[in-house]
């Protein structure tokens, strides 16, 4: 499926990234609004130049919807339900920390650090978000039935390593 990517931009009081995700074009019957499905797109890549982050936003944030924000600091009123905190969706995977270092030649530097956990084949884990694992938990139980060691992150921190069960016949 397709992975649509949209700029975000930051309010006055910089305090929320607003997205803009819908569209609308003129036809012969008159305006007519477009907006993204679950049949249409995964995720959602959202850049913010003021920022200079990038957010990741599931299809389950915006499906249906002409915009969405995303707060980078909780309401003054507490609001707690019904809103979009930006750090639940930030992008903060090792193709986001990919820097460049010149020192006669080009290297590029990973995630940091670069090897903090490894399989027993000295592989390093898949890393997938907590709100994507949910939404195919199948899946991924699959691929780790399989023999992959997945790494399960929440605000892009590690919190829970999978691993196959190593009998058989327990599982």
């Amino acid at each position: 499926m397709a992975r649509p990517v949209q700029v975000g931009r930051l309010s006055k009081d910089r305090d929320v990234v607003s997205v803009k995700i819908g569209g609308s074009r003129r036809s012969a019957v008159g305006f007519v609004r477009s907006t993204y499905s679950a049949h249409e797109v995964d995720l959602l890549g959202v850049y913010c130049a003021e920022l200079d982050q990038c957010f990741l936003v599931p299809i389950g944030a915006i499906a249906g919807k002409s915009e969405v924000s995303l707060r980078l600091t909780p309401p003054r009123n507490r609001q707690e339900a019904c809103i979009n905190l930006a750090c639940d969706f930030d992008f903060a995977g090792a193709i986001a920390q990919l820097g460049e270092r010149v020192n006669g030649i080009h290297e590029v530097a990973g995630s940091s650090p670069a090897s903090s956990i490894l399989d027993e084949r000295g592989a390093q884990p898949t890393t997938v978000g907590a709100d994507v694992l949910r939404g195919r938990l199948g899946y991924w139980i699959d691929r780790v039935a399989a023999g992959e060691l997945v790494l399960v992150t929440r605000r892009g921190r590690p919190r829970v390593r999978l691993s196959p069960v190593a009998d058989p016949r327990l599982g």
